[in-house]
């Protein structure tokens, strides 16, 4: 059985992830580089009702990020927008907002692959090497792979998936053969299972 791909990570996650602090994500979201979410109740906006997923104005809770520890540990919104929408929208009584914490903010998987690709995260070709495959990307994303979902049940599930990586990443789709990749796999997967 395959699982369908994560839709979500909390900033804790993308800053593990990154190798950063979540006060970093919050400033990225201040400057444009990514859309911070969270999941609301029905609430009204306006002449508008939003619920679940919306995007957030990251000004409204910087506060909670102060990289010193000092800040509050909830913040409160006071306008959203849907998702795909431009418009903010401020809630109904503006005065009274929502209460989140860190802990209830998300980005999406697409902004987060956005932002990778942007950056360069988990690409680190060596520049001297001739055409070859981003084995140091994939070791990366190997271990965030294991550190995420745990180990596999079976072997192939998780060569195919590291195979589906590669053509992920990859400028012209192409990705090593599957023998390839069980053979880089096979090792680590019989380490840990020795020490689960």
């Amino acid at each position: 059985m395959s699982l369908p791909k994560r839709a979500l990570f909390t900033l804790s996650e993308a800053a593990a992830r990154w190798g950063c602090q979540v006060a970093d994500i919050a400033e990225w979201a201040l400057s444009g580089h990514l859309e911070i979410m969270t999941v609301i109740p029905l609430t009204r906006f306006g002449d508008a009702v939003l619920s679940d997923r919306v995007v957030i104005a990251p000004g409204d809770i910087m506060a909670v990020f102060r990289r010193c520890g000092t800040g509050p540990h909830q913040g409160i919104i006071r306008r959203a927008r849907a998702l795909g929408s431009s418009e903010w929208r401020n809630v109904s009584p503006p005065e009274s907002g929502l209460a989140i914490t860190r802990d209830d903010l998300v980005l999406s998987a697409a902004c987060v692959a956005r932002f990778e690709e942007e950056h360069g995260v988990f690409r680190r070709v060596n520049p001297n090497a001739s055409k070859g495959h981003d084995w140091e990307g994939f070791y990366g994303a190997l271990i965030l792979h294991l550190f995420q979902r745990g180990l596999p049940e079976k072997q192939a599930d998780l060569v195919g998936e590291m195979q589906d990586w590669f053509i992920a990443n990859s400028t012209d789709g192409d990705a090593p053969e599957e023998s390839t990749i069980r053979k880089r796999v096979s090792p680590i997967l019989r380490m840990l299972h020795a020490e689960a």
